[in-house]
């Protein structure tokens, strides 16, 4: 086995059905963690959640052996884009929520099989629960926080007893197609440390570390036209909205009217799609240049221990956009590599953190990878625009967890 010692609550020999596993993540300090719905006291006891951990021994055989694992308990997907037909031919009349155990992928299919039903009037209200069970979890930890993202216990707990909280929603255009992304959309670094390091997935979330630090030691840099309409790009004016958004009541779903309400409305981007010219009276800014990253988001937390975008709201209609520019430097680099941690990144003064209503790059590169919700995407021109309240998370405080400092 790639792993030993148990730090579990009832020592001693024990036998785990592979249908009690509920999830299995490896943390930043070498230990395998099984979460699992057992019956502690006989066949006959109510099952109750426990947690197993290992430290690992073998780093690579315990990733492949986790998503082995995974990958048999987990059985309903069984092909790409099976939960986006999933979603899209639901009876969700005949349900209260959709939760979903899984990573980030997953529920990225979830929404867009919603948003293409002809039905997307209802479905849009029909709220999602997240189950962290990936390796990124941007939903769980936005929710939950940095302590307890990874938390199977307080998943269910916010699911049992949340609400639906309107949480706003990213179309994508490019070329001629449209689709929807709930968490990043990312060009340059980020995106080549999120795709391009696909093979050192053995190494667990050492990967992205030791990908950032090459890139930033590098200077690799990545040409292309970035345009967007502001709405701030103070961040101090920023984290006075922020915190003043969150003194302010909680509005949850069944409370909001938003473009959906009515019948056989459809979603309209008012700004155009990435093959438009731009309009000079919409308020686009235009800069030609080469960038370390651009990335957009609508959630705080891209994973454990990444908090790019502290300022991020859930529905405040905008689009947090992080631009890394080019004369950046390699110590101000790792300072910012550091300050993702906690989110101070952002006030670093070779930074560019804004709130825009839509953002579009254009890549002046052959090739290169742009990811979306952690998806492979085509090296090409696109263009993202916020549209409010789309869809319903199942929260039990009506925001994002506290990201930004007061």
């Amino acid at each position: 086995m790639p792993y030993a010692h148990t730090a579990s609550p009832n020592p001693g020999p024990r036998s785990i059905k592979t249908v009690e596993i509920l999830n299995i993540t490896i943390e930043q300090e070498h230990t395998l963690v099984i979460s699992a719905c057992t019956s502690t006291k006989g066949p006959k006891s109510e099952a109750g959640l426990e947690v197993f951990e290992f430290q690992i021994k073998d780093q690579a055989l315990a990733t492949q052996w986790q998503s082995n694992v995974l990958g048999h308990v987990y059985k309903d997907t069984t092909h790409r884009y099976h939960a986006k037909e999933i979603a899209r031919d639901l009876d969700i009349r005949a349900y209260d929520a959709i939760v979903s155990i899984s990573g980030d992928g997953v529920l990225h299919e979830v929404i867009n099989g919603l948003m293409e039903r002809p039905d997307a009037v209802l479905a849009h209200k029909l709220p999602l629960g997240a189950i962290p069970g990936g390796s990124g979890n941007a939903l769980s930890f936005s929710l939950l926080g940095e302590n307890h993202g990874n938390h199977v216990g307080n998943a269910v707990l916010g699911i049992i007893k949340g609400k639906a909280m309107p949480v706003d929603l990213c179309s994508v255009t490019q070329g001629d197609t449209r689709f929807f992304s709930f968490v990043l959309q990312s060009f340059g670094m980020i995106a080549d440390v999120d795709l391009g390091s696909e093979h050192l997935r053995w190494m667990g979330e050492a990967r992205f570390t030791m990908s950032v630090v090459g890139k930033i030691m590098a200077q690799t840099m990545y040409p292309c036209e970035l345009a967007y309409i502001p709405e701030e790009t103070n961040i101090e004016k920023i984290r006075s909205q922020y915190n003043e958004r969150r003194r302010q009541p909680v509005v949850w779903a069944d409370q909001t009217h938003d473009e959906l309400d009515r019948e056989h409305t459809v979603i309209v981007d008012r700004f155009g799609r990435a093959t438009d010219p731009i309009k000079e009276s919409d308020g686009w800014i235009v800069e030609k240049d080469h960038f370390m990253t651009i990335v957009g988001a609508k959630m705080p937390w891209i994973s454990k221990g990444s908090i790019s975008h502290p300022a991020a709201q859930p529905n405040d209609g905008l689009i947090d956009l992080l631009v890394f520019p080019n004369d950046i430097g390699r110590i101000d680099g790792l300072k910012v590599m550091v300050g993702v941690e906690t989110g101070d990144h952002v006030y670093n003064n070779k930074v560019r953190y804004m709130k825009v209503k839509a953002f579009r790059v254009s890549p002046q590169d052959h090739s290169g990878y742009i990811s979306m919700d952690g998806e492979h995407t085509p090296y090409a021109p696109y263009q993202v625009e916020a549209h409010r309240g789309l869809i319903s998370v199942l929260s039990i405080d009506g925001h994002y967890a506290r990201s930004m400092k007061e």
